[in-house]
């Protein structure tokens, strides 16, 4: 790809990961270009198949993950290795002296995520997760928090699931115990929801309140999915947080299915002040289209992305959109996102989801599983 913009993207993963989204929001930047895939030598050969495939679309080479950090033409990272690898590649990108992309979450644990910190610090190099916080709905919360018409804020409770997946296959009454620490994040199949999906919602949190978590206590559940089972991860989690200064914060996320919800599934705000309490909905503003068509039915699952996870795998069984609502004011939520985080590197500024804040949430949820394991608070 011809260089056309100030800073070289070096791309980190490939097929059925975020970097099938991420690629095409950095590239639509005029800030920025793409330069090149790589990964290390030994990563999983799966991983490297799907690495070459998403490049060869592009028209970009795949190189060795050293010789790309040598690059002086490389001075972004998009990093969306599979999660277990992530803390070591962020703060080795970080330590070639790379401004690092996150893909959610950013590391399998606090300890991991404690690398990629320390290794952005020392280099001084500017780094964000993504999230939801630069989206248009998310401001709107924020705007009405900060303006103080509720009061003094109390309580907060964010809900963030997704509407994806064949439900109902989960057996009813088999319940499946919580582990305090797991040995791997990445499956084919599914994903630990609490961290997947709960990471928006507990990075929402920390960013609205701007205050630091001191309690967790949290439950899991297989509600759903016979793949979530046959993996042992959960497809449903819930947390109640005790914030600095006695707020109490709530989370709920999880995915529960293609026909659960008209869009791509919940996400809303309840805020609770001294004087009111206000909730904000992300589809709040939408337009909802009655039409002589057939209703939306659910795509035949693919045999490598059941959960309808990534953009390649639903192209190729053709997934039809969900048209009864159609969202007003979020298309350009992507491009504020990646914008936002061009920006701090063009101004030396640190992101309002940088790394050290973003590890936050990883420590928050990894407590979320040993409590659910335990029944146990777990301090902080």
């Amino acid at each position: 790809m011809q260089q056309n913009g100030k800073y070289g993207v070096l791309l980190l993963g490939g097929n059925r990961t975020h970097q099938e989204n991420y690629a095409s929001s950095f590239a639509q930047d005029a800030r920025c270009w793409l330069v090149a895939f790589a990964d290390e030598p030994d990563a999983p050969p799966e991983r490297i198949r799907l690495g070459r495939s998403l490049a060869e679309s592009l028209d970009l080479p795949f190189i060795d993950l050293d010789a790309a950090l040598a690059r002086e033409d490389v001075h972004i990272v998009s990093l969306c290795t599979d999660v277990e690898r992530r803390g070591r590649i962020g703060a080795k990108c970080a330590k070639a002296g790379k401004h690092v992309y996150l893909d959610k979450p950013m590391a399998f644990t606090p300890e991991d995520a404690e690398q990629i910190v320390a290794a952005v610090a020392k280099s001084g190099v500017r780094s964000q997760m993504f999230s939801n916080i630069h989206s248009a709905w998310a401001r709107t919360v924020q705007q009405a928090l900060t303006s103080g018409s509720i009061g003094e804020l109390q309580a907060v409770h964010c809900d963030v699931l997704f509407s994806k997946g064949h439900p109902g296959s989960a057996p009813i009454g088999q319940k499946r115990v919580e582990k305090s620490e797991r040995e791997r994040y990445s499956f084919v199949e599914a994903k630990p929801e609490m961290f997947d999906v709960g990471v928006y919602a507990v990075s929402m949190v920390n960013w609205l309140t701007q205050r630091r978590v001191q309690r967790v206590f949290g439950g899991t559940a297989n509600y759903f999915f016979k793949e979530h089972l046959g993996c042992d991860v959960e497809d449903f989690g819930a947390l109640v947080l005790t914030l600095e200064g006695g707020i109490t914060a709530t989370i709920a996320s999880g995915r529960y299915g293609w026909q659960s919800h008209a869009q791509g599934g919940v996400r809303k705000v309840h805020l609770v002040g001294t004087e009111g309490s206000l909730t904000f909905d992300a589809s709040a503003n939408r337009l909802e289209v009655f039409a002589a068509e057939p209703a939306f039915e659910p795509p035949s699952p693919h045999p490598l992305d059941p959960m309808g996870m990534w953009s390649s795998t639903q192209a190729e069984i053709k997934m039809p959109p969900k048209q009864q609502w159609i969202d007003v004011g979020s298309d350009e939520d992507s491009a504020r996102e990646f914008g936002a985080f061009i920006d701090c590197v063009e101004k030396d500024v640190e992101s309002e989801m940088n790394a050290e804040f973003a590890a936050h949430s990883v420590e928050i949820i990894c407590a979320g599983y040993r409590s659910a394991a335990t029944g146990a608070v777990i301090d902080l």
